[in-house]
């Protein structure tokens, strides 16, 4: 049962501490019986139209049916939902926990030089696993990016925001419900397919093979500490992945060729030739024991 969790919730400070195509993130407290907690909240962007529409209860009974489904998933690569509160906009509020290390793109910027590449493979290994869990029980995750991966304190990494480009473009207008809106700011991982429109005239939606097409950027971010067409601006960024030029491997730091070819399988522009998430867990996985084994000696 989704928790409400109204009045329990404080905020610390002012001002989100993030924004994203989605919405904003709040740093805040819950209230437990063993004293207080860092927490997440995640507000929805709405419009003027979509409060003048008189469709308000509905879009609030949709965000409340797919938090049911997102606290059903268990997966210690997944992000839970704790339940959800209001005052941060019309519509309610997601609470999850709060991750000590900030997201992946953050992360990677910050603990650069510190990172081996045996950890950087575990982080791969948890994000490739999380996503395997989502694919395995139908649900999209839609954004996979950087900022959307967060890591806990102990190193773990975990998906966040899964579903939620579905849920926004469904709650909100249709003048806003485009990708070119949702994913504003996170293009850098987004799926070629995913920039056309359908026979019905709407945008594409995501499905299992966009969220593999991410995880290829993903994995270059991982292995360098930089964002796809991080030497791009957004509308070269975006121009790029209309006309199939994928980020350019010799601006990025050297790594193996292996595993270039494998983020290159993942770019495939034929979709059914992108490996599935559970051979993904299974190449990265193998490496990661692969680079484990050898550094025992």
């Amino acid at each position: 049962m989704l928790e409400d969790l109204i009045g329990s919730i404080t905020k610390v400070g002012n001002y989100p501490v993030a924004h994203g195509g989605f919405g904003a993130i709040w740093k805040c407290t819950r209230e437990t019986d063993l004293g207080p907690i860092l927490v997440a909240v995640k507000s929805l962007l709405t419009s003027i139209s979509d409060e003048a529409s008189g469709a308000m209860e509905k879009k609030t009974e949709r965000i409340r049916r797919e938090l049911t489904i997102c606290l059903r998933l268990k997966h210690p690569n997944i992000l839970p939902v704790y339940g959800y509160t209001t005052g941060f906009g019309p519509f309610m509020a997601i609470v999850s926990p709060w991750a000590d290390n900030g997201n992946l793109t953050t992360y990677l910027e910050r603990e650069d030089t510190s990172l081996t590449i045996v950890k950087r493979f575990q982080i791969l290994r948890d994000i490739a696993a999380g996503l395997q869990y989502l694919h395995t029980n139908n649900v999209i995750h839609g954004d996979l990016t950087g900022p959307n991966v967060l890591i806990h304190g102990d190193g773990t990494a975990c998906l966040a925001d899964f579903g939620l480009s579905l849920m926004y473009s469904d709650i909100v207008s249709i003048s806003q419900a485009s990708w070119t809106s949702a994913f504003h700011g996170n293009f850098r991982w987004l799926a070629p397919e995913l920039l056309g429109m359908s026979e019905d005239n709407l945008p594409v939606r995501p499905r299992k093979y966009s969220d593999i097409y991410s995880f290829g950027g993903i994995m270059l971010q991982v292995l360098t500490s930089k964002v796809p067409y991080y030497y791009l601006r957004e509308p070269a960024v975006i121009l790029s992945i209309s006309t199939g030029v994928k980020p350019s491997r010799s601006l990025y730091p050297a790594f193996s060729d292996k595993y270039w070819h494998f983020i290159e399988e993942c770019w495939s522009a034929a979709t059914q030739e992108r490996p599935s998430a559970e051979r993904v867990v299974e190449v990265i996985s193998d490496e990661c024991d692969l680079l484990c084994s050898s550094m025992e000696y």
